[in-house]
């Protein structure tokens, strides 16, 4: 079965990503990383997953880039 996925933005590595997606309250069943090589990875989170209460701005503030 395939969901439909919100790309959030660029982490360092799959860890801070999870990192990231825990103090967000996001399940790690939802989440979907896109391996960008030694760039890190890009992260997805199932749209399902984001409820209704989501803002237009479904990356909650966290823009392509690393912080």
């Amino acid at each position: 079965m395939s969901y439909d996925h919100q790309e959030i933005g660029d982490f360092a590595n799959e860890k801070d990503a999870q990192d990231w997606a825990e103090r967000n309250n996001l399940d790690v069943r939802d989440l979907h990383y896109r391996s960008r090589g030694s760039r890190g990875v890009t992260l997805s989170v199932r749209r399902s997953a984001l409820g209704d209460s989501a803002t237009s701005d479904l990356s909650y503030g966290r823009r392509t880039g690393f912080f």
